[in-house]
């Protein structure tokens, strides 16, 4: 696992592995939305494409969410302190 791991935190493990079992969830429930649509087509799935295309649109929002956040605190901590740049590093 350390090696599969690297010098990522733990909670980018985390949604990591929460963004694998959503997506092949997803892949799963839209293979078996094409197979019923193909093998059976007097059956209506136009109600469980709207919910997996909701479901689809809500989980990537929430990721693109998590990602713009954890970017915006890494921007923060990398900025530069306030101040004259000519002073930076001397003591006065």
């Amino acid at each position: 696992m350390a090696r599969l791991r690297g010098n990522r935190s733990v909670i980018e493990v985390m949604v990591l592995s929460f963004t694998l079992v959503v997506g092949i969830s997803l892949i799963s429930l839209s293979a078996t939305v094409v197979y019923i649509a193909v093998a059976h087509p007097e059956t209506d799935v136009d109600r469980l494409a709207a919910t997996l295309t909701s479901l689809l649109s809500s989980i990537l929002g929430a990721l693109l969410g998590l990602i713009a956040g954890r970017a915006t605190i890494s921007t923060e901590l990398h900025t530069r302190p306030e101040g004259d740049d000519d002073k930076l590093g001397e003591n006065e």
